[in-house]
């Protein structure tokens, strides 16, 4: 685990490096931004309980801790330069910055197959995001510096040379650019949310039998992916399905997120008497929330803290997206997933309508455990006509969060009416234990404030918790 520790302190030295740059800083300041997305799974490596470095994943990391030490040292001699000598070495910065981010873009795929990182995390690196980028840089550069001379009598007189210099970094650019396209590239990354051939899906393993579907394990472009098949389908169109999917694929392409259940798509097989209809989702090893609360109740601090904010991000990203909050509607601990590493997503509301069409309508047996009530806000319980809005479902991720850090039962063993009198009647709160942080108290308690307007944004909910990720002690965490 030293090389580990080793990955993450000379990011953190790179972080603060970042800050005495002088110039190049778009160019810093992407790269950073990289680095601290190549650390999330490398800081949930380091928290899960077992650590066993495996020789391909020590090998990763060396790899990749010879990166960042480069990184570190381009950051460290564009912060003694100024912008002058910057644009005099035009041509020089752009290689030297084009290196790095390749030798990154190779760690972030290495750690892609060794840790299983989701498919947002790739494509932060893929190779046409940094082109555009490079792009963007170029041209940020190119502003500033005809900015510049309209006001400098010292560039106008060097401005024939300097010119010079830009025109070899555009013809530098084109050339590095050229032999980055013929990098092969990961068959994953290229994947679209499709209609998929069965044939396509492979290593079926059974996991277990619904009401209304089957659901199985298996592979897609070598992704372990959940295969959800439906059982005597409502409608038997094929073309219907297609055209109510393509509508839905549309509006399902604003929620990508690396904590929003990856969709890959639907599958139909048409080789037998009746057409078969599934849905095709990333699969999560851990199962929902809920079981993994259940099934783990001595999980650290650190990663239930984690868990929060990952299951928080999923819902921001679901609420930001678009001029109108977009709502799931029935937010609960079973409404997230968990993959590999304790990594949550947000899912059940994919393909709502798609699905429709498959399901027959049965009443699917619920979990006696959880009362659906305990999620509900107060204003809900008083009246059935209560508008469900933004601040409702922030309550319901009020008592998720609770979940998440207490391992409890939401208002274990009490009926609707009870929870109806303590939460509505009451203004009652189930305690958060008193080895909870203070910090994080405050922040599930306005989840669940009995005012909706006292309640907390889900974009404010990710900024808190990212902080108190941060700041939280190591005692605390153990």
């Amino acid at each position: 685990m030293d090389t580990v520790k080793d990955v993450l302190s000379v990011a953190q030295a790179i972080y603060a490096q970042c800050e005495q740059v002088k110039c190049c800083k778009c160019q810093s300041r992407r790269l950073v931004e990289r680095i601290h997305i190549l650390m999330w799974p490398i800081e949930t490596f380091q928290a899960q309980p077992t650590k066993t470095v495996s020789p391909q994943l020590e090998d990763m990391l060396q790899k990749l801790l010879s990166s960042l030490e480069k990184a570190k040292r381009l950051l460290v001699k564009y912060s003694r330069k100024n912008w002058l000598q910057k644009f005099l070495k035009a041509s020089e910065i752009l290689e030297e910055f084009s290196s790095v981010n390749e030798h990154l873009s190779d760690a972030a795929e290495g750690l892609s197959l060794l840790l299983q990182v989701e498919q947002t995390f790739k494509e932060s690196f893929q190779r046409d995001v940094l082109h555009r980028e490079n792009d963007q840089d170029f041209e940020a550069d190119r502003m500033s510096w005809e900015e510049m001379l309209k006001n400098s009598k010292e560039v106008r007189d060097g401005v024939e040379n300097i010119w010079y210099g830009v025109t070899q970094m555009q013809s530098k650019l084109e050339e590095v650019l050229q032999k980055l396209d013929k990098r092969p590239k990961s068959t994953i990354m290229d994947v679209e949310i499709t209609e998929i051939e069965k044939r396509f899906l492979t290593k079926w393993t059974f996991l277990k039998e619904f009401e209304s579907h089957v659901l199985y394990k298996g592979e897609y472009h070598k992704s372990s992916v959940a295969i959800k098949v439906f059982k005597t389908p409502v409608i038997t169109s094929t073309q219907k399905v297609r055209d109510v999917f393509r509508k839905e694929i549309k509006a399902m392409k604003r929620f990508e997120s690396p904590h929003i259940l990856r969709l890959y798509g639907i599958c139909i097989d048409e080789s037998g008497s009746r057409p078969e209809f599934s849905i095709v989702t990333e699969y999560c090893e851990k199962g929902t929330l809920w079981d993994v609360l259940k099934n783990e109740p001595d999980i650290p601090w650190k990663i239930r803290i984690q868990m929060a904010l990952h299951a928080a991000i999923g819902l921001y990203r679901l609420h930001q997206t678009g001029d109108k909050s977009q709502l799931h509607g029935c937010i609960n601990s079973s409404k997230f997933l968990v993959a590999e590493g304790y990594n949550v997503k947000l899912s059940g509301f994919e393909l709502s309508r798609t699905e429709s069409s498959f399901r027959q309508k049965h009443k699917e047996k619920k979990q006696k455990e959880v009362s659906p009530s305990a999620y509900v806000s107060p204003q809900g319980l008083a009246s059935v006509n209560h508008i469900y809005d933004a601040p409702s479902e922030i309550y319901s991720f009020g008592v998720v969060l609770w979940e998440i850090i207490t391992g409890k039962i939401p208002f274990k063993g009490c009926t609707s009416q009870e929870i109806y009198q303590k939460v509505y009647k009451e203004g009652y709160q189930e305690p958060l234990g008193e080895d909870c942080p203070s910090d994080l108290q405050e922040v599930i308690n306005q989840c669940r404030n009995f005012q909706p307007s006292k309640r907390p944004t889900a974009e404010a909910i990710v900024d808190s918790l990212w902080t108190i990720s941060s700041t939280t002690t190591d005692i605390l965490m153990s």
